[in-house]
């Protein structure tokens, strides 16, 4: 896993406060994919772009019967290369994919999965992901503000600083 990749984990990782374990080849997850059990999740990152590894996340899911949550950091994380994450939610029917998220940092610091447009966003939270109905933003410009609260976080990780 790249040194970019392996930082911007630590974005998901400090929401949920708990220790991961790193997996050893889950199901074509890329390298470095860690287990967070307490929450019921499996989080990766690569600088890959999509479609890499979207079977394989929903696959992962199905299998080990956890959420999945995939970091998609490019190589120049938001300078050059929009940070987007796709997640695959386990549900009684199966896992069902949500791709293409971006994330959201909340004014009191909670962090959110929101879509490009009008849609479910995903609260992370220490006990796993959550699916919402409610963004966390009444205003365009609200959620604006709060999708460049994480870019900058994100600039600011992806060059080893702290969340």
């Amino acid at each position: 896993m790249s040194d970019t990749s392996l930082r911007l984990l630590t974005l998901p990782l400090d929401a949920m406060g708990a220790p991961p374990v790193t997996l050893a080849g889950v199901g074509g997850l890329p390298e470095g994919a860690l287990d967070i059990a307490p929450a019921g999740l499996l989080v990766a990152a690569t600088p890959c772009e999509t479609p890499l590894f979207t079977g394989a996340i929903v696959d992962a899911a199905r299998r080990c019967e956890r959420d999945v949550l995939l970091i998609r950091t490019g190589f120049a994380p938001e300078l050059l290369d929009l940070v987007t994450v796709d997640v695959a939610l386990v549900t009684l029917t199966g896992p069902v994919l949500f791709p293409g998220l971006i994330f959201y940092r909340g004014e009191e610091g909670g962090l959110w999965l929101v879509p490009p447009r009008p849609g479910p966003v995903i609260a992370i939270r220490p006990d796993g992901l959550h699916r919402m109905t409610v963004p966390p933003f009444a205003t365009t410009e609200a959620r604006a503000a709060g999708v460049c609260r994480a870019a900058a976080e994100i600039v600011r990780v992806g060059r080893g600083g702290r969340c």
